[in-house]
């Protein structure tokens, strides 16, 4: 029996109240989060569903790892199977479990960082542009982001572009002119002319850059599960899993990402958890009153207030109840009629406020308090700011203060513990998604950078050409062994048609999930040269577990069916193997199937199948014709006639792919042959070192775990050696860190090759790392926005002056209700004690105190 002693009243409703929907309202330090976590595990206890019937959203990385862990400690059994996601992640879930079936995104895809992206950008924009990348890569995501808020999803890219283009230009115009600036925020009116003409044909070059490299940008994992969702067959699958969703920090979510989310909601019992006053998004579309108000229109939840407050003192409870009030009179007043209780006993030091001269004295007061604080555990200390520029100017400060006290205090720029952004983390996780994913150009473009002598900016810009690709030739296929060998990234599949040795294949499975669903359907044809059928597999198997409504709905193979029809599943994949040995594999978007097959076989400790290589029809036909709207099978099939349309049976898939992969070789593989090898010759050799390196670290990282992978990885490529010679210890030391987290959050249960993806999708999605100021004894400089969600004992607020904090464009705008709710977010950071400071003079100029100090209440504050 679950204890619940613990809590208070009205928590205990919220974790009771299992029957209806609920808006719970829960102000800072009002134990949010063990609510929601014993509200999981009380659904657990009373068996009213399976942990993967619950759903939890979070909005950061270390929010959903934290509800992870509270689930797992408050659930007695099943907790650590409880769907906990942010948003981004959820969406990655249902596009990479969709990819196969319904979109023609290859399955094997990979999240593109802003950096990645900028390189690809880069790449394509020409050399007299004089736009930063970062530029470009707003206005695209903009474009995107209102391509899935408008619901503009015709199957046409090109047209759908032109068609958000124009709306924006007409509707949006000045939000958009906003974004085109250069690195200081000057505007560019010349940009904003130009991308009227060049922004849709730009969009499209971009996108298909990407799908060449198997990736998508942070973007795309929005607009592509919004359009998944549109399809009312896939939304009523997702929402059929879930009996229970719970969404967090609800004031966060944007109207865009609510739609998305309210296409699952079906049955389910809804609970949306947050507060209204730390709101600090609205300029990326979060506005939690239309979607509170949609939500209450809907569902008409029970309305619950959580007003005990157990992190803060009594004086800072006092005290940021008492600004809130000020800031917000009617909202608070309607919102919490009853005010807030501390449950601490403790009285706690005021509020201390230090008006400073200028810069350098507010720095230095900070400084030296800090030293007088009663505390050596430097991570329960943070200064607060406003702004990325003063937290920089105030390390800068803190340094100086530092080399003349021999370093008493260490400080840490929050830029610091973005670990997965530095230079040679990326490096080292380049090479780790090159041995995956053998398209990923944007991953071998950083590789060249520092690790390949001979492939300068002018050669990559040949082997990027129109020439090479109508060709068929990407960058990536200079480190294909079997495109090397013959001179020709297609002559593997020639010679193999030509020896009646070429397997074409498909999977139907229980589910999309590589790494736990099983193959339910075999189906394989072996082709005679003329492409003539000359030898059949077709097998059912009989799965482990249920196949359950979804996998029925693709397939139409049912349990039933399976227990008459189907073998033993050891039997059948070994008898395929046997079938499909030494022939190059092809199907249509195959990674997924080869992956599937690889699981199963290592699942059911089986031999891996020995094949040369294998090509897939839908890279093929994204090299030769780029410019399709989709190249779903489906689509394929219906314009290129072929006899065999694509049913999701598996043999019928294969046999339009089959006809699919003539027509290519006849039309467009054969006839371009010559081009090809003039093209790889050139540049071979100039690869050969950098691609004998990858064969064997791809066959390693068949074998080894992940974090091993990576060791191997440092040492083959000389990342080591590099850094060395540049006296850089410290980024030699990151690449330790890196090989030790991979080592933490490595899933043996799952084969290597999946436990590499599982590993980079969590560090793609892992974009900050507060974690790292509880593991290193250094006091954090962060922004309030990336405090959010975190507590401190000790908090300072540094640069509260009018024009900081509430900043400028704000005054300008004359509406600082979001720098209120802000200045409301950085005081409930503190557990014990709050320090304000701020400036008299900057840059010359005289400056008055922010008006947020004055809404403390007086009885709560010291001048110091």
């Amino acid at each position: 029996m679950l204890e619940l002693l613990k809590l208070n009243e009205k928590q205990r409703y919220v974790v009771e109240t299992l029957d209806r929907h609920i808006l719970l309202t829960a102000p800072a330090g009002t134990g949010k989060t063990d609510t929601l976590a014993y509200r999981i595990a009380n659904i657990l206890d009373q068996h009213l569903a399976e942990p993967e019937e619950i759903l939890c959203l979070t909005f950061t990385n270390k929010a959903c790892q934290e509800m992870k862990d509270r689930i797992a400690l408050r659930a007695e059994e099943g907790g650590d199977r409880v769907v906990v996601r942010t948003f981004h992640s959820f969406c990655y879930d249902v596009i990479k479990t969709e990819a196969k079936r319904h979109s023609d995104l290859f399955t094997d895809f990979v999240i593109f960082d802003d950096a990645d992206s900028r390189t690809l950008i880069r790449e394509l924009l020409p050399e007299d542009f004089g736009v930063p990348s970062a530029t470009i890569a707003h206005l695209l995501a903009y474009m995107k982001e209102r391509q899935a808020e408008w619901d503009v999803f015709t199957g046409d890219p090109v047209a759908d572009a032109r068609t958000v283009l124009n709306r924006i230009y007409k509707e949006r115009r000045d939000e958009f002119a906003a974004l085109c600036v250069d690195e200081r925020y000057q505007r560019l009116p010349r940009l904003l002319e130009d991308w009227r003409l060049r922004g849709v044909a730009f969009l499209r070059s971009y996108d298909l850059r990407l799908q060449e490299a198997h990736g998508l940008d942070f973007t795309d994992l929005i607009v592509r599960a919004k359009a998944l969702l549109r399809q009312l067959d896939i939304a009523q699958r997702w929402a059929a899993r879930f009996r229970y969703i719970n969404i967090d920090e609800a004031q966060d979510t944007s109207l865009l990402e609510y739609g998305i989310l309210s296409r699952i909601f079906g049955q389910s019992k809804l609970l949306l958890a947050g507060d209204l006053f730390q709101t600090i998004y609205e300029w990326r579309g979060s506005h939690p009153e239309v979607v509170v108000h949609a939500f209450v229109e809907k569902y008409k939840p029970e309305r619950i207030v959580l007003s005990e407050n157990y992190r803060s003192t009594k004086t800072l409870l006092a005290a940021s109840y008492g600004a809130l009030t000020r800031l917000f009179p009617q909202r608070v007043a309607e919102i919490y009629p009853d005010g807030f209780a501390a449950d601490s006993k403790e009285q706690g030091a005021p509020v201390e406020v230090k008006g400073a001269g200028d810069f350098d004295e507010e720095a230095q007061w900070i400084y030296y308090r800090i030293l007088r604080l009663p505390t050596k555990d430097y991570a329960r200390i943070a200064v607060l700011v406003r702004s990325n520029r003063y937290a920089k100017e105030l390390s800068a400060a803190f340094q100086s203060i530092n080399q003349q006290t021999d370093g008493e205090l260490p400080f840490l720029l929050i830029d610091d513990t973005r670990f997965f952004q530095r230079q040679e983390i990326k490096d080292a996780l380049a090479f780790l998604r090159l041995l995956v994913n053998r398209h990923d150009v944007a991953s071998l473009m950083r590789v060249l950078q520092r690790y390949v002598r001979g492939v300068g900016p002018a050669a990559i810009r040949t082997i990027s050409s129109a020439e090479y690709r109508r060709a068929g030739v990407r960058m990536t296929d200079y480190l294909d062994p079997a495109a090397r060998a013959a001179g020709d990234p297609f002559a593997p599949l020639l010679d193999a048609l030509a020896a009646g040795n070429v397997v074409v294949f498909d999977t139907e499975t229980t589910g999309l999930d590589t790494a736990h669903d099983e193959i339910v359907q075999i189906a394989g044809v072996r082709l005679a040269p003329d492409g003539s059928i000359a030898d059949t597999f077709i097998h059912y198997l009989r799965p482990e577990r249920p196949i359950g409504r979804e996998a029925v709905s693709v397939h139409g193979l049912t349990d039933a069916y399976l227990a008459e029809h189907g073998e033993a599943p050891a039997d059948v994949l070994r008898a395929f193997c046997a079938f499909a040995q030494g022939s190059v594999l092809v199907g249509h978007n195959v990674t997924y199937d080869l992956q599937m097959l690889s699981s199963e076989l290592a699942r059911l400790e089986l031999p891996p199948l020995a094949y040369p290589t294998y090509f897939d029809t839908l890279d093929i036909f994204r090299r030769f014709h780029p410019n399709l709207p989709n190249h779903k099978l489906e689509y394929l099939g219906k314009i290129y006639e072929v006899e065999h349309r694509s049913s999701h049976d598996a043999y019928d898939d294969i046999c339009a792919t089959a006809e699919l992969l003539m027509y290519a070789i006849e039309r467009d593989i054969r006839p371009s042959a010559a081009a090809r090898r003039a093209c790889i010759a050139k540049y071979a050799d100039v690869f050969a070192p950098l691609a004998e390196k990858i064969a064997l670290l791809r066959q390693q990282a068949t074998e080894l775990r992940p974090f091993q992978t990576l060791g191997e990885i440092v040492v083959a490529v000389g990342m080591k050696d590099y850094y060395a010679r540049r006296h850089e210890e410290n980024r030699i030391e990151n690449l330790r860190d890196l090989f030790r987290r991979a080592r933490e959050v490595d899933d043996k249960s799952l084969p290597p090759v999946d436990a590499i993806f599982q590993f980079l999708r969590y560090t793609t999605l892992s974009t900050t790392d507060l974690d790292a100021l509880t593991k290193k004894q250094r006091i954090p400089i962060i922004t309030i926005h990336q405090a959010k969600g975190a507590e401190f004992d000790y908090v300072f607020l540094a640069g509260c002056q009018e024009g900081t904090f509430p900043g400028l464009p704000a005054l300008k705008k004359k509406d600082t209700s979001e720098e209120k709710r802000l200045f409301y977010v950085a005081i409930t950071r503190a557990r014990k004690q709050l320090f304000l400071t701020w400036s008299q003079f900057r840059y010359g100029h005289y400056q008055h105190e922010s008006e947020f100090i004055r809404a403390l209440p007086q009885e709560c504050m010291r001048r110091v």
